[in-house]
């Protein structure tokens, strides 16, 4: 499942989340540190992960989630969620359109009762 990863969508999610750190959010900031621009907030990527799956699997819950990140997620890319089934767990990939891995993570899943 493909999802661009816009500039606005960060800025939301600063607000709400009140981290409002440079790096997410200001060009200039980003490029200080070493990124081309923005990037997105890791709990953004963990977040949208478990929503694009609950989405299309509206009767599962999940119970317990874990995500590790190899690279940090530039604004304005298309990120590509990739889930499958692995020994009763959901695995989840978030690669960008190169097929480089941005993030891996596994989510437990029970059914709404």
């Amino acid at each position: 499942m493909n999802k661009h990863i816009t500039a606005e969508a960060i800025q939301q999610y600063a607000v709400v989340s009140k981290d409002t750190s440079a790096i997410h959010l200001n060009v200039e900031a980003a490029v200080k540190v070493g990124y081309k621009r923005p990037v997105a907030h890791g709990m953004y990527i963990m977040g949208l992960a478990q929503s694009l799956y609950l989405t299309e699997h509206p009767s599962q819950w999940i119970t317990t989630y874990s995500m590790k990140f190899q690279k940090p997620l530039l604004v304005d890319t298309v990120a590509i969620f990739d889930f499958e089934v692995c020994d009763g767990n959901i695995d989840v990939t978030v690669a960008i359109e190169s097929g480089e891995v941005i993030a891996s993570g596994t989510f437990s899943v029970k059914e709404r009762s």
